[in-house]
Order: structure tokens, then sequence, then C-alpha cells
């Protein structure tokens, strides 16, 4: 196949098996032989950067962005890689959140294809995956590029993931909680054991906000490593947090000082990311200009994550997908638009759709189901059905409830919907990445209209 743009390249990626799409609960599929053996290949691209390696089951792509953000800003030229993506793939590798020209992921994937097509790249490992390809065209285009740092946020767990051959400065490991059990086990001292593969020998890990069982798990492998364990919430403090449609504002203490931090992040949960990147950043670099990394935390650009457009009405379009992330969700738009508004849903399979709508379906006048646009299978008439038994149970008599399984008219519904309603109230799109990137993409292409 020829390759002529970006999504020619990523289309030919896309051809391999993707365990995003169809997850595989064997762990045989999850090693790191073969990814091993593609950097040998390609002479270890991974090495020709600095690192910063983060983990967790939530706020680990936003404390990404933060994190490369803060760098840029500090003059280093950083790459940045993360998943999923809402609209295209480029949105994975990036130079510090904007993309590269569409001749740098064309050449380096068409390179990839020809040491597969001669035998070079994996030896008899068999066929790459896609996230495997994926990883390492980010490596390859980081060196291509001259990239001084890289963000990198692991895939899936972190022992097995295919980013773990970095030898980073410092990992980061955000909130853990039970989450891909089919892989990575289904307690949580199991899935922070997989989190901490991220942890190297002599290493700093900074980590935010944890559980004892999972906390316990995490101490007691960097002691294993002698890695220094920075817990933050043993050395900072957040307070005075200020939320606001256009972003967050608070104050943290950090090594004896006081810090007034603005940012264009709208939810309480980016104060802690930030909190984390800061620490994280502030251990590798002591003296740290903290100016300029104040300066960079005011314009972060950062896709789905409580992203906030427009006022008429505001439509607040976030990824979450667990309860943990969506019951922080829910404050933050409470503590910014007041309780209410119109609710669209969506959730994957596999995903506990219940917990969350346990959380949402209280918080807002009116409820949408809305089916997920993505390779990921859904069930929503399930959804539906569980969301119809909380409105009918009695708890929650007469709330309205719609399903539109297509994402654009379940969006123009809900601002119809919250338009009735008046008083500012917002439509919040939530509960899977991949309904947040369809309504992304609708809301892109109507304002080229």
């Amino acid at each position: 196949m020829g390759m002529h743009s970006s999504s020619d390249a990523f289309n030919f990626i896309e051809g391999f098996t993707n365990l995003e799409r169809t997850p595989s609960g064997s762990r045989t599929e999850y090693k790191l032989e073969r990814m091993a053996y593609m950097l040998e290949s390609c002479g270890h691209p991974e090495r020709s950067f600095k690192a910063v390696h983060i983990a967790g089951s939530k706020g680990k792509g936003s404390t990404a962005a933060i994190t490369a953000r803060i760098l840029k800003e500090l003059g280093f030229k950083t790459g940045m890689f993360t998943s999923p993506h809402l609209v295209t793939y480029k949105e994975r590798i990036t130079l510090a959140g904007e993309f590269f020209p569409d001749d740098v992921y064309v050449r380096n994937t068409a390179l990839i294809k020809e040491m597969l097509d001669c035998g070079k790249l994996t030896g008899n490992l068999g066929l790459p995956t896609t996230f495997e390809l994926l990883t390492l065209l980010a490596f390859l285009i980081f060196r291509e590029q001259d990239c001084q740092w890289a963000v990198l946020e692991t895939g899936m767990g972190g022992r097995l993931d295919a980013t773990n051959l970095v030898m980073p400065e410092v990992s980061i490991i955000t909130p853990i909680e039970l989450e891909h059990c089919d892989v990575l086990g289904g307690t949580i001292e199991k899935i922070a054991f997989e989190k901490a593969g991220i942890i190297k020998p002599g290493i700093p890990v900074t980590v935010h906000h944890q559980g004892p069982e999972a906390l316990e798990v995490l101490r007691r492998r960097a002691e294993e490593l002698k890695s220094p364990f920075i817990y933050a919430d043993d050395n900072i403090k957040i307070e005075n947090r200020r939320l606001k449609p256009d972003g967050s504002a608070f104050t943290l203490s950090m090594d004896g000082r006081q810090y007034s931090i603005v940012t264009n992040l709208a939810g309480d949960f980016q104060c802690d990311n930030i909190a984390s990147s800061l620490l994280a950043l502030s251990r590798i670099m002591p003296e740290i200009d903290m100016h300029k990394t104040l300066n960079a935390l005011q314009d972060v650009p950062l896709e789905g994550r409580m992203e906030i457009i427009g006022t008429g009405p505001s439509i607040v379009v976030d990824g979450s997908h667990t309860a943990y992330s969506i019951r922080r969700l829910a404050t933050s738009c409470k503590k910014i638009f007041g309780y209410g508004g119109v609710l669209v849903f969506g959730s994957v399979k596999g995903k506990n759709y219940q917990s969350m709508l346990d959380i949402l379906v209280p918080s807002f006048d009116e409820v949408i189901i809305s089916e997920p646009q993505g390779f990921k299978e859904t069930d929503v008439e399930a959804v539906y059905s569980y969301a119809n038994g909380l409105c009918d149970s009695g708890k929650l008599p007469g709330k309205p409830l719609f399903l539109e399984p297509v994402p654009e008219k379940a969006l123009k519904l809900a601002a119809d919907r919250a338009a009735k309603l008046g008083r500012g109230k917002p439509v919040v799109v939530t509960g899977s990445f991949y309904l947040a990137g369809a309504v992304k993409k609708y809301l892109s292409e109507e304002s080229k209209k």
C-alpha cells in the first residue's frame, strides 16, 4: 500500500492486532520481548531523549499534558505519547500537544513497514500489535525530531506495557482503581502491582492520592528497588480551590513555599494533576524556573478532559469512564454550574456503567443515553435499561430519560433541552472517550460550516 498521508500511515498500523479494539484476557498477549527486539532493531530510539513515565488509572493523560507543557515552556523540545485519541491518531504522538508535520508520521511509518516487509523488525517473535507499533513510531519520531524530553503515558497497566522499556528521569503514578480486571487482576493490590512495574531502580517515583492497599504495594516496590518514594499527600497542600468555566485557581504549598496557580484547565481534579506534575519535576529539576512553570499552566492544550465549549448552553466534553473520575466530574460541574443540566452518557462494554450512572443520574435534570462511536463494542440498550430503572425506581420519579444512539443527534437534543431549562444549565457529555471523540468531531465539523 502507498502512504501519502498520516491517515494512510495510521490505517496501516491499525491493520495489526489491536488490543484496544479486542482486549485479550490472555497475559501472553502482553509481553516485552518483541518490543525490546524492535527497539534494538531500530538502534534504540528510546535512549535518545530524557523521559517522564506516567501510569495510573485516572489523570495520567492530563498529568502528561501538563508536564509536557511545562517542559516546553522551560525551553525543551518535548515529545508526548498518550492514549486514547478523540478524533485522529496524531493526537497520540505530538510535540507537547501540537501535531508534527504530516510527512513526519508518514516517513517514519514507511520505515517501520519497510523493516517489517524484509523481516528485520521482529525476527521470529511474530507480528507486533497496534500499540507496540504506535509506541515505536513515537520513539522514532522523537529521535528524528531531536526531542530532548518525552512524556510517556502507559496504555494499560505498566509492568508489561510497550512504553516500559524506557529509563525515565522520574516516574509518576496517579490514583489507582479497579480497571481492566480481566488483564490486570481483580483486586486493587494486583492492579497496583502492574502499575508499580514502571518504577525503576534508583529512579524517583511520585505518587498521588492512593488508597491504603495500593499505597502499600507501591511503597514496598519502591523500597525493593531503592527508588526515592515521594508521596504527594505528604509533600504538598492544596487550598483555596476556585473553579470556573474558563479554568481553575488554587494555592499550592510545596517545599516550604506557597504558589498561586491559575490554569485554563477546569475541574478540581486538575488541581491534583498539576500538583503531581510540579512535585515530580521539582525533584529532578531543583532549580526549576517557577515563573515560567506557572506561566505554562495558564495555557495547557488538553481536549476531552472536562473541556468546556461555548456558552449557549455550555457543553462539557469529558472522557471519564470510571466511578472515581465520574464522581469528581460531577462534583466539579456542580461547583461551576450548580445542580442540574442535561447529561449525555454512553459506555462501552467492560466498563462499570452502573456505578457511573448511580452517581450521574441524580446529579442532572434530564438524561440522554447515547452510543460511543468507535471500535469498542457497546450495548446501548443495556445502559438505557439500567438508567430507566434508576428513573423508575421511586428514587427519581419523573426524571426525563431519552434514548438517542447517534451522538450528533443526542447532542442536538441535549442542547435543545438545556436551553429550555435555562439558568445556565450545561450539557455534559461523558462515560467514554469514544463518545467524547464523536461529539468533538461533530462540533469541529459544525464550526467549519
